[in-house]
């Protein structure tokens, strides 16, 4: 999809690491990269995704549309130092992550919760039951990654959203959501693109 943003997104990082230093803009990237900015929309929602060592570090991102430029930078730093599940990401661990840039696009409210395709469709869920509301999404390349299939998934989306159910309930449970309408499954589309720190470094030593 785009490495520029992804460098984007370690630019930031270690910008934010390194006090001082000088942020490269995400347009010199683009350049370094033969990447044109019409080749990505100007505003998108998107998700940050860092890993460390091919294991979950930190994943934030907005549903609501921003700006490229500011969404990548923002939320790189959100999903690195604010993600509640993990520490904050330190200035020594630079070397073994990567990152990953999703812009999420086709959003569709589905009435049948396996009309969406593994590996294609990212999930989202909100509902509200006893007084409680719930949500949860899974981007598109989760089910895959996992090896999971379209059950086991739902399955993981409801325990994503705090809510506690029995395996062998899930698919009459999201029936009963989708058909009596308090339950609000949504599909979506996502473009992906991953780097490593050391991909990331070796783009930025050429530019300097």
């Amino acid at each position: 999809m785009s490495k520029a943003l992804c460098c984007y997104a370690f630019e930031a990082l270690v910008n934010k690491l390194n006090k001082g230093s000088t942020k490269i803009p995400l347009s010199t990237f683009q350049k370094e990269l033969n990447e044109q900015s019409n080749d990505i929309p100007s505003s998108a929602p998107l998700f940050i995704t860092w890993n460390k060592n091919s294991n979950l570090r930190g994943c934030i991102g907005t549903f609501q549309p921003l700006n490229i430029d500011q969404g990548v930078s923002k939320y790189s730093l959100i999903a690195a130092f604010q993600d509640p599940r993990f520490p904050e990401i330190s200035i020594k661990e630079l070397s073994s992550l990567s990152v990953s840039v999703t812009l999420l696009d086709n959003f569709k409210p589905i009435k049948n919760q396996l009309d969406w395709e593994i590996g294609k469709n990212g999930l989202k869920i909100s509902f509200y039951l006893h007084n409680e509301h719930y949500s949860g999404t899974f981007l598109p390349s989760v089910a895959e990654d996992e090896g999971w299939d379209k059950l086991t998934t739902l399955y993981y989306l409801l325990k994503k959203a705090d809510y506690s159910i029995d395996k062998k309930s899930v698919n009459d449970f999201y029936s009963k959501g989708l058909k009596e309408g308090w339950l609000v499954l949504t599909r979506y589309d996502g473009l992906k693109s991953g780097l490593s720190y050391k991909e990331f470094k070796e783009i930025r030593d050429d530019i300097e």
